[in-house]
């Protein structure tokens, strides 16, 4: 069996090397980011399992999953999609996509299909989830990750992933490249993803958050795109100060974080094309519940425990609660959930 390569948007060309086996995938959120690399892995001969709910669900049951890609073109796939999925399914890999205020649902919906050898890849946003996990179901079932992506669900059944970055940087948490995270590097590099698999991931996670406490929280406080915000002297000041907090924490925490990281992130920043905003700003617009408290949130918090001092985290964590709290209010028991 050979391997289907992307290139470009349309472009799919055949490469010469044998594709390696494929894998059993469930994707806990089939919103943006998992709808995305499901539907990815899908296309490339793995047997995936969406996981979603209400509109989103029934709109992939009828008509498929709709991608329109930058990085992978656009196609459908019509994969199988549950919203409780079967103890009988046992994938060899969970995608775990949800938001960090589902975790608790999810976990529970998701515990009977997590078999003996069944590895859970956790792509959330924040810290913390890799723990969660651990607890229900073993560190050694655990990978960790992150993923630097523009992808949203659009409408029910159509996700969008809009360029710049693209990528999955997972690994174990001791370091080691066991064999089943080795398979799951190689299907993702067989479907045409950007996936490097990290030594180091717990600097991984860190130089995320650094990154996404800034873009999201900065983005979503402004309630403008980051080009708008680094063309402003002040706020761009403000965004530099917030990555500086992080890294701070994240040094006392002893993760050791690339000392020109937030140099390189804020240079990133100061490129992004117009109009980019975050998927939590998307949330916020819609009234949805936000993950404040595992990106600002928890680094305040923990900026507390260790001494370090972090203001801006503290006070766009503050001001987003409101927002987040008064969207968990109105919502209806089982509504907002990111696994629709």
């Amino acid at each position: 069996m050979m391997l289907s390569c992307i290139r470009g948007r349309l472009e799919t060309v055949v490469c010469d090397r044998e594709r390696s086996a494929d894998v059993k995938v469930m994707v806990m959120g089939s919103g943006g980011v998992g709808g995305y690399f499901g539907a990815v892995l899908h296309r490339a001969g793995n047997e995936v399992t969406l996981v979603a709910r209400g509109e989103h669900l029934d709109a992939i049951r009828g008509r498929g999953l709709r991608i329109e890609s930058v990085a992978s073109g656009d196609f459908t796939i019509r994969p199988a999609a549950t919203d409780r999925p079967d103890p009988s399914l046992e994938a060899e890999l969970v995608l775990y996509c949800v938001k960090g205020y589902d975790n608790a649902g999810a976990i529970a919906t998701m515990a009977p299909t997590v078999g003996a050898d069944t590895k859970v890849l956790t792509l959330q946003n924040g810290i913390g989830s890799g723990d969660r996990l651990a607890d229900a179901f073993g560190a050694d079932k655990v990978l960790l990750g992150v993923t630097y992506i523009d992808a949203v669900r659009t409408e029910p059944g159509v996700v969008a992933e809009v360029g710049d970055k693209c990528n999955i940087v997972f690994g174990e948490q001791d370091g080691r490249h066991t064999p089943m995270a080795v398979a799951v590097r190689d299907a993702m590099k067989d479907a045409g993803i950007d996936v490097r698999l990290s030594s180091n991931v717990a600097e991984e996670l860190w130089k995320k958050l650094i990154y996404i406490c800034a873009w999201s929280g900065m983005i979503c406080m402004t309630r403008a795109p980051m080009a708008e915000i680094t063309s402003t002297p002040e706020a761009s000041d403000l965004t530099l100060r917030i990555m500086r907090e992080v890294e701070a924490v994240a040094r006392a925490k002893g993760v050791d974080v690339d000392p020109d990281h937030v140099d390189r992130t804020m240079a990133y920043f100061q490129k992004t094309r117009e109009g980019a905003i975050s998927s939590m700003l998307t949330d916020l617009q819609r009234g949805n519940r936000l993950e404040v408290d595992v990106l600002n949130g928890a680094v305040a918090r923990l900026g507390g425990e260790l001494g370090v001092p972090t203001p801006g985290n503290e006070f766009i964590a503050a001001c987003l609660t409101v927002a987040h709290n008064r969207a968990r209010a109105v919502s209806q028991p089982g509504g907002g959930s990111t696994l629709s």
